[in-house]
């Protein structure tokens, strides 16, 4: 086989997989956004945030990370959105969402992550505040600050 044809395949082979691969490009409205988590009630923490990751795509809508680092140690936590009509989170939420448990190991780290799948666009895009919580035996132990999210 010659070298003119190997770079001739190579190429097919390259632009096929541009072809069947499905676009994922990053949310022109919203960017990704990064959280730090703060203890509640004086809980141990020596660390943590949310990752909230926004994409234009057919696959997935938004994927969050959690990570909690010194928090308590082997305690499972219930991560839930708390989600506000108005970008400050005045008043009362109008959805609260639970997504993923975390698990903290024996030095209290953990990681966790969720992803939204894709659904039809919000024409205009739904602007609205979250707080994302972390909850043991449905008690908030760690919360994020009010996040202003646009979903498109």
């Amino acid at each position: 086989m010659s070298v003119k044809s190997l770079c001739i395949g190579a190429a097919l082979v390259a632009a096929a997989a541009l072809v069947v691969v499905p676009l994922a490009a990053a949310d022109k409205v919203f960017h990704t956004s990064h959280a730090a988590v703060r203890a509640v009630a004086g809980a141990p923490l020596r660390s943590g945030f949310v990752n909230d990751i926004h994409t234009n795509g057919v696959v997935n809508s938004a994927h969050e990370e959690y990570h909690l680092n010194g928090a308590q140690a082997n305690t499972t936590y219930q991560v839930q959105l708390v989600i506000f009509a108005t970008q400050n989170c005045a008043g009362a939420p109008f959805l609260i969402l639970p997504t993923a448990q975390l698990t903290t190991n024996g030095a209290g780290n953990g990681n966790a992550n969720f992803d939204f799948p894709a659904g039809p666009a919000n024409n205009p895009p739904l602007q609205v505040g979250i707080v994302w919580q972390f909850l043991s035996n449905g008690v908030p132990v760690y919360m994020t600050g009010c996040v202003p999210v646009t979903i498109d």
